[in-house]
């Protein structure tokens, strides 16, 4: 019993460890147009939670269905992070040839570095967001402000496994074909939590909205 119980446990992880590597390839092979990284990674966390959390569908299809219905919206949050990287590399490589020292552009720098390092973890809220439901993109982008302002923990949290996440395969790049998959798994569970308090919550509100219509 003991061994059977040891095996079963062994093939669950070398099953999980299976699908971080495929999820984490298809997500690398989805975002080498760069343009397509958003929809990747919103992709990439429905699937791991659809996929490897709850247990259910087949990856490369949930990958491509997820990938195919946030293309679109995940497009617009991805390029202004693009447009942030490009001002912010353009003005350091200014600032280091000494073609704009002033005050201003120093200043600039700062406050555009500031931007990147809240922006990033509202940008995975909005990715993961839309991978889960429907909404427009105002509603998407005030949401996703609003859980990395109101779960700060949880944000900061979210930001160090991304950061590291970064920093490993900068280190070691043969990690991008795990990684991605295993950092999406980390942070799924407490991201879920949120998404589930709020839904919970808004049912809660509707069915006290009826009860108030009908008395």
């Amino acid at each position: 019993m003991f061994q059977s119980k040891m095996g079963i446990e062994f093939l669950e992880k070398m099953n999980r460890i299976a699908d971080f590597l495929i999820i984490s390839i298809l997500w690398f092979l989805f975002s080498l147009p760069v343009l397509t990284i958003g929809a990747s990674t919103s992709a990439l966390y429905r699937t791991v939670q659809t996929s490897v959390v709850e247990g259910k569908g087949e990856v490369l299809l949930t990958f491509w269905k997820s990938f195919k219905n946030s293309f679109i919206q995940a497009l617009p949050f991805w390029l202004f992070y693009v447009l942030l990287l490009f001002i912010f590399s353009l003005n350091q490589l200014l600032l280091l040839n000494n073609l704009a020292s002033s005050w201003v552009n120093q200043f600039s720098q700062i406050f555009i570095f500031l931007l990147l390092l809240f922006y990033t973890p509202v940008l995975l809220y909005a990715l993961a967001y839309l991978s889960r439901f429907k909404d427009n993109l105002k509603t998407i982008g005030k949401n996703s402000l609003f859980l990395a302002v109101a779960h700060f923990k949880n944000t900061l949290y979210v930001f160090f496994l991304f950061l590291l996440t970064c920093v490993l395969i900068y280190l070691i790049p043969i990690l991008i074909v795990i990684l991605p998959a295993y950092f999406t798994y980390k942070i799924c569970p407490r991201v879920e939590n949120i998404f589930s308090h709020y839904i919970v919550n808004h049912l809660v509100k509707e069915v006290n909205g009826e009860k108030e219509r009908s008395a």
